[in-house]
């Protein structure tokens, strides 16, 4: 016994795991995922752009894989409702050796006496449904429960591309961002060296040199930022693309214009709000699977009302039995017939719940319905506004890049103060920053739009 206590200790204490366990599992797990994304960037040095992105998301990440086990699964379940029209065969086969001074055979045969003999006993049992109503409607959910589930898989990744393309967009804009700053930088420690000298010569205050070194540390201040940001963003993308997060890679910010529509000239920003609708309601993946589900829901209506018709199947086989030189042998055949007649009210109420689960449905269809409809009329206003901003900012960096210049011009010629300049460097900074980050801003409003009607990001149903 204390043998046996110490087994079952040293059993459990050694199902435990150690430190050392945690630590070759880390590494296992950083060595495979350093290593897959070496080698992807190794044969694709170009910068990554949004439909490769989308292509490796769709093939790499985790986010579908529940979809695609759920498909598989309601595959598998409309296999087995299959099963149900098919028919049943069993054989059965035994041996047995009997040892006494007599033995009684069945069937009131008599009494064969005997020192021992053998007992041999085969059978054939054939079974087929021939009306079994309850197996058409199961099978008819099951082929319901495969549509469904396809739509969910195609709507899963619809929004995965979505989840993609904002992740995208914010790497694009914070490495723009940190162009936008080191430019600024650069141009502003210009600016700050050639108010230096002009303040040793005696042509400019200790005030507005002061004012061009601030200027500088804040463009510091700001590139530090934005590289933190950009950082983080290609961090966030690594992540839903299945690579290593610390591993530096860049990404070519214009392929998001390319994608969809251009600010100022989208197709979606141009069609009417009715259209868009119409197609949302139409398209839906979602839409389409709810679809699905209420032809379920019917189906099991139909079940319940199948539990008051009779189920036949009919049967047949063969036995034979065998005992030193006794032999029986037969065949048979069979038409059964069962008719539930009274069940406690319970098929009646089994069909009462499928009706008001069907009612409940309908409901719920309806729901989702007026919920893409508002969801389509709210992105279609972003995107309009998106576009406004867009245009509204492209014109401001116009006007402050031609006023600085007219100010620099000005200055050189004598008609102009240095505070002046510095304040029209700021505004034409500023503009040339909410520039970028209006640009790329309608055209994820254009991909939000696109992913609400229920349309690939990239134009075209399947890519």
């Amino acid at each position: 016994m204390k043998k046996l206590a110490f087994l079952l200790t040293a059993l459990v204490l050694g199902c435990a795991t150690t430190p050392e366990d945690r630590a070759r599992h880390a590494a296992a797990f950083r060595d495979d995922l350093q290593a897959e994304t070496r080698a992807y960037f190794a044969t694709n040095d170009a910068p990554l752009t949004l439909d490769r992105a989308v292509d490796l998301a769709r093939a790499r990440s985790l986010k579908l894989t529940q979809q695609e086990l759920e498909v598989q699964l309601a595959k598998v379940n409309r296999a087995t409702a299959f099963s149900a029209f098919l028919p049943n065969v069993e054989l059965a086969y035994g041996r047995t050796v009997l040892n006494g001074r007599a033995t009684h055979l069945p069937l009131g045969l008599g009494t064969l006496r005997t020192s021992g003999a053998d007992f041999e006993s085969a059978g054939l049992v054939i079974s087929q449904p021939v009306f079994t109503p309850v197996a058409w409607t199961l099978f008819a959910e099951s082929l319901y429960g495969v549509r469904i589930k396809d739509f969910v898989r195609a709507r899963a990744r619809q929004l995965l591309d979505v989840q993609v393309a904002v992740r995208f967009y914010q790497a694009a804009v914070a490495a723009r961002m940190v162009t936008a700053y080191e430019l600024q930088l650069k141009s502003g420690e210009a600016l700050t060296n050639r108010v230096a000298r002009l303040a040793a010569e005696g042509y400019a205050r200790a005030a507005e040199k002061a004012r061009a070194e601030a200027r500088v540390a804040a463009d510091a201040y700001g590139l530090l930022q934005a590289q933190h940001a950009r950082t983080k963003a290609r961090q966030e993308l690594a992540d839903i693309l299945r690579f290593w997060p610390l591993a530096e890679f860049e990404v070519d910010g214009e392929s998001i214009l390319s994608a969809v529509a251009a600010p100022g000239g989208g197709a979606e920003a141009g069609t009417p709000l009715e259209e868009l609708v119409w197609t949302a309601l139409t398209s839906r993946k979602d839409l389409r699977a709810a679809d699905e589900t209420l032809a379920l829901r019917k189906a099991q209506v139909i079940e319940a009302l199948a539990g008051f018709l009779p189920n036949v199947i009919a049967g047949g086989g063969g036995a034979s039995l065998t005992l030193e030189d006794v032999a029986l042998r037969g065949w048979a055949g069979s038409l059964a017939g069962v008719w539930s007649v009274f069940g406690g009210f319970r098929t009646v109420q089994q069909y009462r719940a499928a009706r008001a689960t069907r009612e409940a449905e309908f409901r719920l269809n309806e729901d989702r319905m007026l919920a893409v409809v508002l969801s389509v009329a709210d992105c279609w206003r972003s995107l309009r506004e998106a576009q406004a901003r867009a245009t509204v900012a492209a014109k401001a960096a116009e006007a402050a890049t031609l006023d600085h210049a007219e100010a620099a011009r000005r200055f050189d010629d004598g008609r102009e103060t240095l505070s002046t300049v510095l304040d029209k460097v700021a505004v034409q900074d500023e503009a040339e920053v909410n520039l970028v980050r209006a640009r790329y801003a309608a055209a994820l409003a254009s991909i939000m739009l696109r992913q609400a009607v229920g349309l690939d990001i990239f134009k075209s149903e399947e890519r």
